[in-house]
């Protein structure tokens, strides 16, 4: 008597399987495009997601020229943010510090800033201020005072007295994309006084 071969077992279909066809499947391909539709149209449309090149030394050392930017609109803007502002004098983007928020009186004595008439802690600029601004500036409504982290080496608001309009502020600097060996977030630092 000859036996007729066994057919081999079928696995059911399991929660394994059909978790993998799903993932391979049309639908689930056109719900991650929608969902990566929707997070782009959130960077750009609402956040105002921009691309910049830092044009000069004047942000050094945090930021070095030829660094590729990504900048963010954000809804209110703080002492310490690094954001890049249209300069209607120029007709340029510029890449600066806000030092100075409306309502602030910015001075610069013994290479130091000072806001309000305390000394601001600023760890990240490359050397002391060779410059002074005895007469504090009072910055006006809706204006921000702004400066390079390379001080002895930017035009900035202490070049003219002058402040910028918030309106004029395209976004917060968060992100160098290129160089490669410089990827990554740019952290603000706020200024913090001494009392």
């Amino acid at each position: 008597m000859s036996e007729t071969p066994a057919a081999p077992a079928i696995a059911a279909p399991g929660r394994n399987g059909r978790a993998a066809r799903l993932l391979k499947s049309h639908k689930a391909g056109m719900l991650v495009l929608l969902v990566l539709v929707y997070f782009l149209l959130y960077l750009f449309a609402w956040r105002g997601m921009r691309f910049f090149l830092v044009p000069s030394r004047s942000m050094e050392p945090t930021l070095l020229r030829e660094d590729y930017l990504v900048t963010l609109r954000e809804p209110e803007y703080k002492r310490g943010d690094i954001v890049v502002i249209w300069d209607a004098h120029t007709a340029e983007y510029l890449v600066k510090r806000i030092a100075g928020l409306p309502g602030d009186r910015v001075a610069v004595r013994f290479g130091a800033l000072f806001l309000n008439g305390d000394y601001a802690s600023e760890p990240y600029i490359a050397e002391p201020m060779q410059y002074r601004i005895e007469t504090p500036v009072l910055v006006p409504e809706d204006q921000v005072f702004l400066l390079g982290d390379n001080r002895n080496d930017s035009d900035d608001s202490h070049t003219h007295r002058e402040c910028d309009p918030i309106k004029n502020i395209v976004g917060k600097v968060r992100f160098i994309y290129y160089p490669y060996d410089r990827w990554g977030p740019v952290p603000s630092y706020p200024l913090q006084t001494a009392h």
